[in-house]
């Protein structure tokens, strides 16, 4: 039987910290305090505990190592996770070194945490409406502390797939647990949590250290929250200042209206979501509105922690004028920084960009051919699924050297407010810049759409472009319920390099809502250059009696008439069902 030291194995256990657990009150409160402070998971219930348990255990003992590793990851986020699982798969022995919270971003503070909290929202929001759907609903409440421990439940449930007991018994990885910093071009020490200090030697490495958010000058001495904190929160805040308006603060923002407190989104444009779609994004805007939320254009002048409030002092950017309010929360939602201090990458030969990114090429490997990175770190489009997919790539390069680029990837991305934005490909910008007024656009309506029509969801739109004279799909935006799972058909497509034509021939369930999709690209037909219709022919040889059986004049004028009505049916039915949803192809040529 193999040693338990050799992978690891947790000592100890979080939950006899929990205010039910069998350990002592100082004991109790030493937990509480690192694992509030040092890992920013609070409170210390047994949800959280479990969570701590599987990604961060009180005790964990180191693995014994190897003389050189075939892959060391740095992080372990997605895009460090699926490296080492990539290598132990491909036969290679792999390293990772965390120092936090095994699952990163998406697990502890991302992805997981903020969609079961807008999903709590969005059901509040259901049943205030639910009247028109003919449901009587009386008396909404929201529970909020309910609410977290739902998410905290989820979160810690999730919590088994990224587990460092997962990765160190199921995959055959070895979990460092600790502080990483390179020594040299091909080695890094480890700071163990325990105290000791190790030195991996390795063939290949992975930075995968993620980002995170921005704190503005101004905010520095306030007790502000960003994603990392504010799904600690155990009551409802009456009113919350939300500093940037992209897809965390959008999310989020919404989300707290619905629970019912008052929100006030700060950017110094006023113009949010501005990498989407702008017609996508003005009608987000709209419906926040209608949640109760309000967007301030302005410019942040102080900050000041006033008790347990933050009193804002900005300077609005309509008249001018400056204002002075005081919130429960402030939520910092402006901007991500990498993380890249403490690794002494300069002795590694890793250089960072202009922007403080760590730099890599197509292949992503740094300037050390044997050093990648991926994820928050190091890219441009700083979502978990690309952390994760670009982990693949570098795990693959890494093993058969140079064979993938990263540049080939079509990429989506989802804002996940209510409606929300999904998009892939080039962005309508993008396309001017590189085809003019060479293109197509196609534009279907929910509210024509017959499920969305029986489902309540007619807000939103399918947005398409193609090159001129080409079905070839360039960019795609849908905004509305379900985009989602919608704009993986559209990139599906795109990756496969099918064309609007073939997308339109899909023969889609019905009623169903991918049928926006197959709509919006049958807009292209009408691109198509002017065929004469088979009918059309038809008439035209029975007009000149070229046709057996259309001989007299009566014959002709009845089937002429049925021919006429007939053509005019499937107009109607190629102009209602598979044209544009306003009727009209936009052709960007003129």
């Amino acid at each position: 039987m193999t040693d338990a030291k050799e992978h690891g194995y947790p000592a100890d256990s979080w939950q006899k910290y929990t205010a039910g657990g069998e350990a002592k009150a100082k004991e109790k409160e030493e937990k509480v305090k690192y694992a509030l402070e040092e890992l920013e998971v609070g409170p210390l219930d047994v949800h959280n505990a479990e969570l701590l348990d599987a990604v961060h255990p009180v005790k964990w003992v180191q693995p014994v190592g190897i003389p050189v590793y075939n892959m060391v990851a740095i992080g372990a986020g997605a895009g460090g996770l699926v490296t080492c699982g990539q290598t132990h798969f491909a036969g290679g022995r792999a390293a990772l070194i965390e120092k936090h919270l095994m699952g990163g971003d998406c697990l502890n503070i991302g992805c997981v945490p903020s969609k079961a909290l807008l999903a709590a929202a969005k059901c509040a929001h259901k049943c205030r409406h639910a009247a028109e759907w003919g449901i009587e609903v009386k008396g909404v409440h929201v529970n909020f502390p309910k609410v977290m421990e739902r998410m905290r439940k989820i979160r810690a449930h999730i919590s088994e797939n990224d587990s460092v007991q997962r990765f160190a018994h199921q995959k055959g990885v070895d979990v460092y647990q600790g502080t990483a910093q390179f020594n040299g071009p091909d080695t890094v020490k480890v700071t163990c949590t325990s105290g000791e200090e190790r030195i991996l030697k390795f063939r290949k490495a992975c930075i995968a250290t993620g980002g995170r958010a921005r704190v503005p000058p101004a905010f520095k001495d306030t007790k502000y929250r960003t994603n990392a904190t504010i799904f600690n929160l155990t009551e409802l805040p009456a009113r919350m200042a939300v500093v940037g308006v992209g897809p965390i603060g959008c999310e989020l923002g919404q989300a707290f209206a619905r629970f019912g407190t008052q929100v006030k989104l700060f950017s110094r444009s006023g113009v949010i979501m501005n990498k989407e779609d702008p017609e996508a994004a003005a009608i987000v805007k709209t419906q926040m509105e209608q949640d109760g939320c309000k967007f301030i254009a302005a410019s942040i002048k102080s900050a000041t922690q006033n008790g347990p409030k933050i009193r804002i002092v900005y300077v609005t950017k309509e008249d001018g004028k400056e204002v002075t309010e005081e919130f429960d929360q402030v939520l910092l939602s402006a901007g991500r920084v990498a993380n890249v201090e403490g690794l002494n990458l300069e002795a590694a030969g890793v250089k960072l960009t202009d922007k403080k990114l760590i730099k890599v090429n197509d292949y992503l490997q740094t300037d050390n051919p044997n050093i990648y990175a991926t994820g928050d770190c190091c890219l441009k489009e700083q979502f978990t699924h690309m952390a994760g997919t670009a982990a693949v790539l570098v795990a693959d390069n890494a093993n058969k050297s140079k064979t993938r680029k990263y540049s080939d990837f079509v990429i989506p991305r989802v804002t996940f407010t209510e409606p929300e934005v999904a998009a892939v490909g080039m962005s309508l910008a993008e396309i001017k810049t590189k085809y003019g007024q060479d293109y197509h656009e196609f534009k279907r309506e929910f509210k024509i759409v017959d499920r969305n029509i029986t489902d309540g969801y007619t807000l939103g739109f399918c947005k398409m472009h193609t090159k001129k004279s080409s079905d070839e799909i360039l960019g795609c935006t849908i905004v509305g319920h379900g985009a989602g799972e919608m704009i993986a058909m559209v990139t599906t497509a795109m990756v496969g390099g099918v064309g609007a034509l073939k997308v339109a021939s899909i023969i889609s369930p019905y009623p169903t809502m991918h049928e926006n999709v197959k709509f919006t690209a049958a807009g292209f037909r009408g691109t198509l250059p002017n065929e004469t219709p088979y009918w059309t022919k038809v008439m035209e040889d029975a007009r000149k009696g070229k046709s057996k059986g259309l001989g007299s004049s009566t014959t002709y004028c009845v089937l002429g008439g049925a021919l006429a009505l007939l053509g005019a049916g499937i107009a109607y039915l190629k102009f209602s069902k598979c044209g544009s949803g306003s009727g009209s192809i936009a052709d960007k040529s003129n």
